[in-house]
């Protein structure tokens, strides 16, 4: 048996390796590439300048990416998975077309679930559903632990309007988040009929293995090690709380879904209604999610929530006066050097003259109250380093989750309108 970890560890890593100089990553890592590119923009645009490069925030994603993809490709290879790579690159393909509509359609599931129903209604193209959708799950717990390590980085501070009750609109402070990760992996694949370069798998192999197959998998079928590309992608709106907590509740969320996937997938090999079952659920609960989370932003509780006559803390610059002092976003400021601020222009009135030293009065987010100190005698300090939440500021980002259904609310109004005139 250990035998058999060593020779999965080892031919995943060169399998890997030779994927990283495909066209197939390097088309995945473009688009990504894109993707931060209109991200960059809007963070010019919100704060003046970009943290952190283009090209950094690229290679940064593409080693996360690297990381998930590693193991994607033991777990699949652990349990022997074995899918027909046709039908992945089925999937490939989908993706890339709905990240191009929206960048937060560069999910699996979707593209799964579009491609399995297709096939169960017409029987074309002929696809290993029950492969692809085992590997989907695979691929959503990896992007979990992805959200949950990496998925808060970059977070733009944002100021929304929400409309929490019919008819009362309130402004608030929000982080816009995305990520991007492509993901090469490896999957045991049959019916190969690309040129890419593949591996024949020679393995000390357990009885057990590999655990799932199709039904109509021949015993002499030559199995290979398939190297191929994913692209992972994560896109929220942190209302309720800063960025790291929002992500890590959606990486839990997620987790949970593509457990429930896995399960489901599972199944499917064996009873064909659970194909059905599987296919619907793919995209249908992961939209469930979106849209749960969604409905949260717009009507749920905010610690950046703008209240009158109160300075609220959204945005903290790294290295800033505001962080070496220990200035949190969601603090609420109360006094600077003894002096009530109530509104912006109070901060700007205190710092129209460099100060040498700073008394901040603050409360928390859970509504402890701090005193905080600063002095620079050589330079003096001419501002905090920080964006705040109040009732006057405007939003400069929309939040909008009822256009993703306006289609389909306009079939369903025609066909209303067509039964109760035919009823009329």
């Amino acid at each position: 048996m250990s035998k058999f970890f060593w020779q999965i560890f080892e031919l995943t890593g060169l399998s890997i390796f030779r994927l990283l100089f495909s066209w197939n990553f390097w088309v995945i890592v473009i688009l990504i590439s894109f993707l931060y590119r209109r991200e960059q923009e809007f963070e010019q645009a919100v704060l003046g300048y970009n943290r952190a490069s283009l090209l950094y925030k690229v290679v940064e994603s593409s080693i996360a990416g690297l990381v998930g993809g590693y193991i994607v490709s033991l777990i699949t290879l652990f349990f022997g998975i074995v899918v027909d790579v046709d039908s992945f690159m089925y999937l490939w393909y989908i993706a890339l077309i709905l990240a191009l509509i929206n960048p937060r359609y560069l999910c699996f599931s979707y593209a799964a679930g579009i491609i399995s129903v297709i096939s169960l209604i017409f029987k074309r193209p002929a696809v290993d559903i029950s492969g692809i959708l085992v590997i989907v799950a695979i691929l959503h717990f990896v992007e979990s632990l992805l959200i949950f390590l990496d998925g808060f980085r970059g977070a733009i501070p944002v100021v929304i309007e929400r409309r929490k009750k019919e008819g009362i609109f309130s402004t608030s402070g929000a982080y816009l988040m995305q990520r991007f990760w492509a993901i090469p992996m490896v999957i045991i694949a049959y019916n190969y009929q690309t040129a890419a370069q593949v591996v024949k798998i020679e393995l000390f192999e357990p009885s057990w293995w590999p655990l799932f197959k199709p039904q109509n998998l021949l015993p002499n079928t030559m199995l290979l090690m398939t190297p191929i590309v994913a692209a992972l992608g994560y896109g929220d709106l942190a209302v309720e709380d800063e960025p790291a907590v929002i992500s890590k509740k959606s990486a839990g969320i997620l987790s949970i879904f593509s457990i429930i996937l896995f399960i489901l997938s599972a199944l499917s090999y064996k009873i064909y209604t659970f194909k059905w079952v599987a296919a619907l659920f793919a995209p249908i609960a992961h939209e469930s999610i979106i849209l749960y989370q969604q409905k949260k932003q717009k009507e749920g509780d905010s610690i950046f929530e703008a209240e009158e006559n109160k300075i609220k803390v959204l945005y903290v610059e790294e290295n800033s006066v505001a962080a070496k002092m220990g200035i949190k976003p969601g603090d609420v400021i109360l006094s600077i050097n003894g002096i009530q601020v109530q509104k912006e222009e109070d901060i700007e009135r205190i710092f129209s003259d460099a100060q040498i030293y700073l008394w901040v009065k603050a409360v928390d987010k859970r509504g402890k109250m701090k005193e905080l100190y600063y002095q620079d005698y050589e330079n003096g300090i001419k501002n905090l380093g920080i964006i705040v939440i109040t009732k006057n500021v405007k939003p400069n980002y929309e939040i909008d989750t009822e256009s993703y259904f306006v289609f389909i609310k306009s079939i369903a109004s025609k066909i209303k309108r067509f039964l109760f005139n035919k009823t009329n």
